[in-house]
């Protein structure tokens, strides 16, 4: 801590204080490498769908989705695990950048908050699933994505309430136009993470 000057004092101790409540270590990095991985998957899902829309029309009978779903289920499960490690990589690096544990109280107390919610949309996703009402999945999953981080913005940086706002906004619609799901989610989970990694790419990753 400097004694020289009294003004730099107070900045470190504003920003040992906002590191021990808050959780700063969001990278910009992580926000582009998952919406790179949601448009790609996005793209895939419109190819799947495309190629079943096809064989339906060539054949001109009824066919069956079955093998589409168990695609789009396992590709929505390989796209989670790719976010999940690509995101978690660049924020543990920039944690240790910045000198800091990633795993801390607050840490923990933000998984809680953001898992909770995430898997009680889950859940609501699975009945729709479940229930053969697929075209609200996309809506669904915007939706309580939205909501999730937008109960942990008092617990990390300001910025992530614009981009839980814009998610919510977008699931909203997603209901409205419910046929337009993918669509819907190629800009949600896509096209907003790599805007929003952008910026903070920026405003913090290239901060001196």
């Amino acid at each position: 801590m400097s004694q020289d000057n009294p003004l730099d004092s107070i900045n470190e101790i504003k920003t040992m204080m906002q590191r021990s409540s808050k959780f700063t270590s969001i990278s910009g990095w992580s926000g582009v490498w998952v919406g790179i991985v949601g448009m790609i998957s996005a793209w895939i899902a419109y190819l799947f769908i495309l190629t079943e829309f096809v064989n339906y029309r060539e054949t001109e009978e009824i066919y069956s989705t079955n093998e589409t779903d168990v695609k789009l289920i396992i590709l929505g499960l390989a796209t989670l695990f790719i976010a999940c490690i690509g995101g978690f990589f660049f924020m543990i690096r920039k944690s240790a950048k910045d000198g800091a544990k990633f795993i801390n109280p607050v840490t923990k107390r933000i998984l809680r908050k953001f898992l909770f919610v995430l898997i009680v949309g889950g859940i609501v996703g699975l009945i729709f699933i479940k229930n053969f009402s697929f075209a609200y999945v996309a809506p669904v999953t915007l939706l309580f994505y939205g909501l999730a981080l937008y109960t942990v913005e008092r617990d990390t940086i300001t910025e992530i309430k614009y981009l839980a706002i814009c998610e919510i906004i977008l699931g909203l619609l997603a209901f409205y136009f419910i046929y337009n799901g993918l669509l819907f989610w190629f800009l949600g989970f896509g096209v907003l993470h790599v805007i929003f990694g952008a910026w903070m790419v920026r405003k913090y990753d290239f901060k001196p």
